[in-house]
């Protein structure tokens, strides 16, 4: 799940940031001009998670398996700007802002609170974002084989009757499981 997301953070820079602008997910080491992102937290989102395991199912009802629940994860970076110049960072930093809190990204994304400095990034153009991302687990399709038949019956049972009680009087019955 996480390299997914990586991927997904890279190809919705790399479309909207300058021709040239290397994406990257570590600190660059050239001159080129380049966004950072670090992964630098990942943490259990309790309140995304399913209550139970899910039916898979054929067009014609046919159980095919059940999947766990699927879970929700927050991933958070700091994305960075690098450039020869404080401007071009903050013009790099801007655009991918605007590129990562756009509307139409189909990410559920957020802006921290926390700077990156107080976190122990040194001080330089860039902001925190979080990724809630869900992880959706495998359909296990080892499933039990369904009963050939079922039978249910009643019968009486074979106690006496309780003793009325304010003078009414109940009929006990038991359900007997067929082997």
């Amino acid at each position: 799940m996480i390299p997914t997301v990586d991927q997904a953070l890279r190809d919705l820079l790399r479309k909207r940031l300058p021709d040239g602008t290397a994406v990257l997910l570590a600190v660059p080491d050239g001159g080129q001009p380049a966004v950072s992102l670090t992964l630098f937290g990942l943490r259990d989102d309790a309140r995304g998670r399913s209550a139970g395991w899910d039916d898979v199912r054929a067009a014609d009802g046919t159980l095919l398996g059940r999947r766990p629940p699927t879970r929700r994860y927050e991933l958070s970076y700091v994305v960075q700007a690098h450039a020869a110049d404080p401007e071009t960072e903050h013009d790099l930093l801007g655009q991918a802002l605007i590129a990562l809190t756009d509307e139409d990204t189909g990410l559920d994304l957020k802006i921290g609170a926390a700077m990156p400095s107080e976190l122990g990034f040194p001080p330089r153009a860039s902001f925190v974002l979080t990724v809630n991302a869900a992880y959706v687990p495998p359909v296990d399709t080892e499933l039990a084989k369904p009963a050939d038949e079922m039978h249910l019956g009643v019968a009486r049972t074979v106690r006496p009757p309780a003793a009325p009680v304010n003078g009414k009087t109940w009929a006990r019955k038991r359900i007997e499981e067929a082997e």
